[in-house]
């Protein structure tokens, strides 16, 4: 038997219209749908899709509006208005959902970004949402294998990396490692089921095996395809500027880098790669071991002479004559031998006379003696190494305490 669910999208036919509205549903489960949802002359029988929630009477209404969120889904919404209640988020509908104060992690205060699952009170009848997202998910019955493909909403951060809600139904575990790509809180992004142990739920935001290398593959050629055919990317450069650019990890880059050299596709450089127009890997490159001096020239097709000073061989060195030290040398510059120095035509100096430079043409007068009595001073007596008691300095004694004991 057909029903309305609340708090979902559902194709419902058009019952009855009213001069207010519309009826959709069925006959025995109907919803009110107000004017201008639908283009005048709709009639009766027509289906239509609509999203159902419980208005102020606590009725159900419907709406063409549909929100971005169902009943038992996660998504993430700016918190509107917050008092004693709780914090009211939009979802897209007339009417806004309330978050009360109990099911929240934390006080949410207007403005902020918050992850929420939408659910339904059937008794209070209305829509609420929840920021505790491991009371309601529970993972029960999980139904993924190792590679699976599974869409993640990104949740709080945790200390290994990130939470994440998998298909909108479980609670899973994105490893930092496994981040391609920069993640912001209610992101959605596309993953991969890494290990399932129990409720446990571990997933990835890149494929592995041979898929991740084709998929890695694909966004290299593509990257180089937009960028003029060649990007700065090497083994040395950083794990975080390759998952800016290319969305993968550092591994999955070198080892595509490599099958797609060994295909002809690409040439590795010392500081980049860029695409191999002829298919062909050049012989420069194997012997430098894949590596170029210049990335940015054409593709080799002559390989550059090196210039070198020429070696001398045997023959020539036994042909140059050998100098003989033992003759004068006959240089233009010493074409006239140098004379020896005569030393005895140099005089030799008489110490016995007085010296008559310049300095001491002048004698200087003796000093005359004074009638003045000397003066006589004690004989000068060795220091003793001991002071005499008296010279010694007096330092104050201290008392030793003794401590009598109980007699």
């Amino acid at each position: 038997m057909t029903k309305i669910i609340p708090g979902s999208i559902q194709l419902l036919p058009i019952v009855e219209v009213t001069a207010s509205g519309y009826l959709v549903g069925f006959s025995n489960d109907l919803a009110f749908m107000r004017k201008g949802e639908v283009k005048r002359g709709t009639e009766p029988g027509t289906d239509v899709e609509v999203f159902t929630f419980y208005n102020e009477e606590r009725e159900l209404e419907a709406t063409t509006r549909l929100p971005t969120i169902q009943v038992g889904q996660v998504g993430c919404f700016r918190v509107g208005n917050s008092n004693e209640l709780g914090a009211f988020i939009h979802i897209g509908t007339r009417r806004d959902i309330l978050i009360p104060a109990k099911e929240q992690v934390e006080s949410l205060e207007e403005g902020r970004m918050t992850l929420v699952i939408l659910l339904e009170d059937p008794e209070g009848k209305r829509l609420y949402a929840s920021t505790k997202l491991n009371r309601h998910l529970r993972n029960k019955d999980v139904p993924y294998q190792r590679g699976d493909e599974v869409s993640l909403t990104i949740a709080e951060k945790i200390e290994i990396g990130r939470r994440v809600v998998i298909d909108g139904k479980y609670i899973g575990a994105l490893f930092r490692q496994e981040m391609t790509d920069k993640v912001r809180l209610g992101e959605k992004v596309k993953g991969f089921i890494r290990k399932v142990e129990g409720t446990d739920i571990v997933v990835s935001m890149q494929r592995e095996g041979m898929d991740l290398l084709d998929d890695s593959k694909e966004k290299i050629m593509s990257y180089l395809n937009q960028n003029g055919g060649y990007v700065r990317l090497n083994d040395d450069t950083d794990a975080e500027e390759i998952k800016l650019r290319l969305h993968m990890s550092k591994k999955a880059f070198k080892k595509a880098a490599g099958m797609l050299y060994k295909e002809g596709k690409v040439l590795l450089t010392k500081v980049g790669i860029k695409i191999n127009k002829t298919g062909v890997v050049p012989k420069e490159w194997e012997r430098n071991k894949i590596f170029s001096e210049s990335p940015l020239e054409e593709d080799v097709k002559v390989e550059r002479e090196e210039f070198r000073a020429p070696k001398r061989s045997p023959r020539d060195q036994e042909e140059r004559p050998k100098r003989d030290y033992s003759k004068t040398n006959t240089n233009s510059r010493d074409t006239e031998a140098r004379p020896p120095r005569d030393q005895e035509e140099r005089p030799k100096r008489d110490y016995s006379k007085p010296n008559t430079s310049s300095r001491d043409t002048e004698t200087r007068p003796l000093r005359e003696k004074s009638d003045e009595p000397k003066k006589e001073y004690p004989p000068r007596t060795e220091r003793s190494s001991e002071r005499s008691s008296d010279d010694a300095p007096k330092t104050p004694v201290k008392k030793q305490l003794t401590f009598k004991g109980k007699k």
